[in-house]
């Protein structure tokens, strides 16, 4: 298929690569040039603000042409319904599509909204009150594979077996957040003493069998989760916080022999990542100490990161990311919310909106955390397993990836997670069936 565009900017690129390549499989070459659109013999769109006579046109809001970052709201519009989808950024009646699917897809995928002014919450990370996605109630639905897909029925009917579609195929990866290895165990006297001013005479009394050798320590799930990986052919990624301790970083010492151990346990079987500390976000000398610590205790290179607290800012920690040598981050998804934060079921790439530059990180966006349905949303048990479902069938039906992320702490079945690991376990069977 070839692409015709007066301007071959660095964001028409980045979208065509991941609506036409990446979702659909299409090959397909872009260029500027006019008479080489007008003789090319095969299928053709020509996608500007005004049409080449005779050709099939897809109209252009202009978004992809800007080189600055402005505020969005009068070009998009009102959301509106086409096959039963919200699209915005109308066109008009001359184009193939009733929305610039390519501007819309671009919004939503560079995460544009996340750079104008926007409410933040009390750990400074942008609010999903803020994001169109929940304003317009599409958050829990991966639009732009869904928008990619009707796409698809479109071509197809206008140049039939002239293009070959290959569309993706639904994949799970389960990812695991050690904020605390254990509850009790390899714990210094400063956490135990805490724990005594602020504990009951139970919980204390359950801590000293923890100690005695008589309990299990709560927290303490590596080999269930081993076993259950492997029984269903699952390959999840481990994130350990090794951060110096904080107001908000408290797990076990980096230099705990049993952590170490741990760790590289895990990293026989699974694949590890660093999750960088809260305090990181304010220095990134911090985040380098801390990828370089994992990789010494593992020895192996660490490429893959999730912000601890999902604490992250748009440009400014991708590109600390970048620069302390990850590859892949996990970061993308609310802490208050399920569903989908980019609007998409699969990895892309971080376009640096600033610079205009599509990068080298991959982003892998989530789309369930634990933490959200039991504290934010303070659902029960079996409604969680209800949204949890809907989620993984609005994956499956477009082949998207679904990424869920769980903390060791939610499987204790110990205070406010008393029946959570049934959840997890439901969860595991239906999204790896």
């Amino acid at each position: 298929m070839l692409i015709y565009c007066p301007e071959l900017s660095s964001r028409l690129k980045y979208v065509l690569q991941l609506l036409l390549k990446d979702l659909l499989g299409i090959n397909y070459k872009v260029t500027d040039l006019p008479d080489e659109f007008i003789h090319f013999d095969g299928p053709k769109i020509s996608y500007s603000v005004e049409a080449i006579e005779g050709s099939t046109f897809l109209e252009a809001s202009g978004l992809l042409f800007e080189h600055q970052i402005i505020d969005q709201s009068t070009a998009i519009g009102e959301v509106f319904l086409w096959k039963k989808l919200p699209v915005f950024y109308q066109t008009s009646k001359k184009s193939i599509l009733p929305f610039d699917i390519l501007s819309s897809t671009f919004y939503l995928l560079s995460r544009y909204e996340e750079y104008l002014p926007h409410e933040k919450d009390e750990h400074g990370r942008f609010s999903s009150s803020a994001s169109l996605a929940v304003r317009e109630g599409f958050l829990e639905r991966p639009l732009i594979n869904q928008w990619a897909l009707a796409f698809a029925e479109v071509l197809k009917e206008l140049f039939g077996d002239q293009i070959h579609i290959k569309t993706t195929e639904y994949q799970f990866i389960p990812t695991i957040d050690i904020d605390n290895a254990w509850a009790f165990k390899n714990k210094g006297f400063r956490t135990l003493a805490s724990f005594f001013r602020k504990s009951t005479m139970e919980e204390r009394n359950f801590r000293y069998q923890v100690l005695r050798g008589n309990q299990a320590d709560p927290f303490d799930h590596y080999i269930l989760l081993k076993k259950l990986f492997k029984e269903k052919k699952l390959n999840p990624v481990y994130f350990f916080l090794l951060g110096k301790r904080s107001q908000h970083d408290r797990n076990v010492s980096p230099n705990n022999k049993a952590l170490q151990s741990l760790i590289n346990d895990i990293g026989e079987d699974f694949s590890l990542g660093i999750h960088p500390s809260y305090r990181s976000n304010e220095d990134c000398d911090i985040l380098e100490e801390e990828r370089g610590t994992l990789a010494k205790i593992s020895g192996q290179e660490i490429t893959r990161s999730r912000q601890h607290f999902l604490k992250f800012e748009l440009p400014n920690t991708y590109r600390a990311l970048r620069a302390a040598g990850i590859k892949e981050d996990y970061t993308m998804g609310y802490p208050d919310k399920i569903g989908f934060r980019a609007s998409i079921a699969h990895p892309f790439h971080f376009f640096d909106l600033e610079n205009n530059t599509e990068t080298d990180l991959l982003v892998y966006p989530f789309q369930i955390m634990d933490v959200s349905l039991q504290q934010y949303m303070n659902l029960s048990q079996d409604e969680a397993i209800l949204r949890i479902q809907q989620i993984i069938d609005e994956t499956k039906a477009v082949g998207g990836l679904l990424m869920v992320l769980w903390h060791n702490e939610s499987l204790s079945e110990w205070k406010q997670w008393k029946g959570w690991s049934s959840v997890f376990k439901e969860m595991l069977d239906r999204a790896a069936n």
